[in-house]
């Protein structure tokens, strides 16, 4: 609903007041007063929006009223009017008082009016502007409590993770160690239990194995102190994923079509999280691929200072929806229900951690991972990687490339 203002109208002379009290009273709500003393009690019992003093006046002058108003209501529209040239109080009153506008006696009834419509306006712009500052600053002050509240629940999240993660390690290496001793002890056991400890031993391993990916995940968000950079011949490395899920693709009668140029030459990065990196995305096309069907990893140069590496799948693809969560830690596109996990195994799951992990690693080298659905079907992970990774220092706790994902090339 639209304010109605108040006007309080200060002058030592009853007529000028009677006069633009029926003028604005339609308008707006008119307090008079017939001298400053009266006028700074009715602003001490009313909210003044607009206040439209006499310069010359018994007692107090209109330019130290004005100051004086200022102090009490200083959001209040200040105006000086007089029927004398008195410089010095104009002087006085914008200084002290920060009038408005200073109308000059007589005055032009049209005129007035419109100063004081002005005004009004700019008292309703500077309330306004006012409010929004407030409501600005009430919600910085609630993002930065939910932020502190965010960064409290992180650090419990962390602190739970790690201890439960090392809790969980003690009885994994108990049991793998015993289940150990038990098959050395005795080699030549039924193949039932033989069988049976072949069960416990690669349970046992892929809880480990589950149990690291937690740890290099929550490691890996200490930007400063994890990169030990070198220069790395590029297609070397590649050979050594290759190397690494090789045994994964021959279990699964999977074809490989393998594409690098031998020139790539040498880029500086961290070998072991860029290894670690591509394998995660070569198994995930490796589950998510049928029996017998064909997965490729293909690098080439693009320009002098950077590589681009695409590992691509004609496997289930990615559900649409997924496309926003694909990279966030603990996210499974599949129904939880229904979960299995595995290390290699078609659409076999496991905690949903291979591609953020993917993700951090590149990241951390100012590269990029971008997801695409082909036209052909499938998945295709597009890596890029610059040959010098940036500095370490403040602007490397933040990735310099965000993951991008695509539902379509």
């Amino acid at each position: 609903m639209k304010r109605r203002h108040t006007l309080l109208i200060v002058d030592d002379e009853v007529d000028v007041l009677e006069s633009l009290r029926h003028q604005f009273h339609r308008a707006y709500r008119v307090l008079t007063a017939p001298n400053a003393r009266e006028a700074l009690g009715l602003m001490a019992s009313n909210e003044v929006h607009l206040i439209l003093s006499d310069q010359r006046m018994p007692g107090m002058s209109g330019d130290v009223l004005l100051a004086e108003a200022r102090k009490l209501q200083p959001d209040a529209i200040r105006m000086l009017f007089t029927g004398f040239a008195d410089i010095q109080a104009v002087i006085n009153a914008v200084n002290e008082g920060h009038i408005f506008r200073y109308i000059l006696k007589p005055w032009d009834a049209v005129e007035l009016e419109n100063v004081i419509r002005e005004a009004a306006e700019k008292y309703d712009l500077l309330a306004e502007r006012k409010a929004l500052i407030a409501e600005l600053r009430d919600a910085n002050e609630r993002l930065v409590s939910a932020n502190e509240e965010l960064s409290r629940v992180d650090r419990l999240k962390t602190a739970f993770i790690e201890v439960a993660s090392h809790e969980f390690n003690t009885p994994i290496t108990l049991v793998l160690g015993l289940t150990d001793l038990l098959r050395l002890s005795s080699p030549d056991r039924p193949d039932d239990e033989a069988e049976i400890l072949r069960q416990i031993t690669a349970s046992g391993r892929q809880l480990s194995r589950l149990v690291t990916n937690m740890l290099t995940l929550l490691r890996a968000e200490d930007f400063r102190r994890t990169l030990e950079r070198r220069a790395v011949d590029l297609p070397e490395l590649i050979r050594g994923v290759i190397d690494r899920v090789r045994p994964f693709l021959h279990a699964r009668g999977l074809s490989l079509t393998l594409e690098v140029p031998p020139d790539l030459g040498a880029f500086e990065l961290d070998a072991d999280k860029v290894a670690a990196a591509l394998v995660n995305l070569m198994t995930n096309a490796i589950k998510f691929t049928p029996d017998r069907g064909e997965v490729a990893l293909r690098a080439r140069a693009d320009g002098p200072d950077w590589v681009e590496v695409r590992v691509e799948d004609r496997g289930v693809g990615i559900d649409p929806e997924s496309f926003q969560h694909l990279f966030e830690p603990f996210f499974t596109q599949f129904d939880p229900s229904c979960h299995s996990s595995g290390e290699f195994g078609f659409q076999k799951r496991g905690l949903g951690l291979g591609l953020s992990i993917a993700k951090q690693f590149i990241e951390m080298h100012g590269g990029a991972v971008r997801a695409e659905r082909p036209p052909e079907g499938g998945t295709r992970m597009t890596v890029r990687l610059p040959r010098h990774p940036p500095a370490p220092g403040p602007e490397a706790e933040r990735p310099r490339a965000r993951a991008e994902t695509s539902p379509s090339t």
